[in-house]
């Protein structure tokens, strides 16, 4: 019945999106507990602080999964139970249930949403996300930027209207969890990546 699949697909999209890849990966590797180290966040930016670049892209890749794979599952049914059942796995990212519901920023994993969703955008996206982080050193800022991309393009190609108002709560969801970040940044305080210091 397609009540059960959504029931299911938005429960086990969340509990997969909980899924703290970063947190079981650096505790494997380093036995060390991520949220202790750096940032404090279980993403992929602070994974390359705990445990290297390589395992920084793996958690990167794991955390988008997170996002794609219900989607895409989703998508075999209706575009609307797509984009709430990648919806269910972003939330679960940012409050997880293994970890108090406290999680990461969510980039990772709606990055995992828009790919699944829309591949081609998704590509904008994450190419204005290297452009300006290349730019300005600032990895939360890129972010943001490829994250907000989104839903102006989903707007200005006409996409449904679940897909719009999904993509602007992630956008808003991603900005209020780097809060901390732009703050740093205006205070002059933000750690640069990817960029020479003068």
């Amino acid at each position: 019945m397609t009540w059960l699949a959504w029931v299911i697909l938005i429960i086990g999209g969340y509990l997969l999106g909980s899924i703290p890849t970063a947190y079981i990966i650096v505790k494997l590797k380093k036995g060390t507990d991520i949220r202790q180290i750096g940032s404090g966040n279980i993403g992929a930016t602070n994974t390359i602080r705990a445990a290297g670049r390589g395992t920084g892209v793996l958690v990167f890749i794991l955390d988008m999964a997170k996002g794609a794979i219900p989607t895409l599952i989703g998508l075999a049914i209706s575009r609307d139970l797509a984009i709430v059942a990648g919806l269910a796995a972003f939330l679960g990212h940012l409050f997880p249930i293994w970890l108090n519901f406290k999680g990461g920023k969510g980039v990772s994993t709606a990055f995992g949403v828009a790919l699944a969703m829309y591949p081609l955008y998704a590509l904008f996206c994450i190419t204005l996300w290297l452009i300006v982080m290349l730019a300005t050193g600032y990895v939360s800022l890129g972010s943001c930027c490829g994250t907000a991309l989104m839903p102006i393009i989903a707007i200005c190609t006409a996409q449904p209207a679940s897909c719009i108002i999904i993509f602007i709560i992630i956008t808003l969801l991603v900005c209020w969890r780097h809060r901390e970040n732009f703050r740093n940044i205006k205070a002059g305080t933000e750690g640069r990546s990817f960029r020479k210091k003068h």
